[in-house]
């Protein structure tokens, strides 16, 4: 005999009553807090050096062509690079790059990188914005669409370069702090023998 769920709770073991939160700006940006996810920095040039910008509006959107899309605040410098240059590099964080996520984060304030990126000799022929020392992967675009919704542009790239590491680990970012991963799909591998 089956039993209907529809309209049953289905709290996990330990979890908390559920909380209802106000649509608004203040809701909305509790609500997004609790998404954990990898942190992305978009790279551009900005007087001629190596400029970050910490954002967390990245997805892949198909393979065939490869292409990715972020969003980035209209009022920054690295939406201006963007729109005028049409060219910027997406870097996926490891563990190593807590201290650039930070400097790439800070609101109007400088974001130079000097330090933190890959020499172009270093890098394969053609990549020509900067690439961050110890991303776990990084994908130089071309900005093939630009569009607008609300405060942000949003951007789809068409990628045409990649970069990555398999050594090294994610640096993820929820509830307002950095956290690591674990890996618990071996804890379900024997659960169901």
């Amino acid at each position: 005999m089956s039993k209907d769920i529809s309209k049953a709770q289905l709290p996990l073991s330990g979890a908390s009553d559920p909380v209802s939160i106000d649509p608004d700006v203040d809701g909305f940006r509790e609500a997004m807090r609790r998404a954990v996810t990898g942190v992305t920095i978009i790279t551009t040039y900005h007087e001629g050096r190596p400029w970050g910008m910490t954002v967390s509006a990245f997805a892949p959107v198909c393979m065939k062509p490869p292409t990715l899309l972020v969003c980035v605040n209209e009022a920054t410098v690295t939406a201006e690079h963007i729109q005028r240059d049409r060219r910027f590099c997406v870097n996926l964080l490891s563990e190593r790059q807590i201290a650039v996520s930070q400097l790439c984060s800070r609101g109007n304030a400088p974001k130079f990188i000097d330090e933190a990126f890959l020499e172009r000799t270093a890098l394969p022929g053609g990549v020509i914005m900067p690439v961050l020392r110890e991303s776990i992967a990084s994908f130089e675009c071309r900005a093939a669409t630009i569009t607008t919704s609300g405060t942000h542009l949003i951007v789809i790239g068409a990628i045409e370069a990649t970069i990555a590491s398999p050594t090294l680990e994610p640096l993820l970012y929820g509830q307002g702090r950095y956290l690591q991963g674990v890996d618990i799909e071996p804890a379900f591998e024997g659960a169901g023998s």
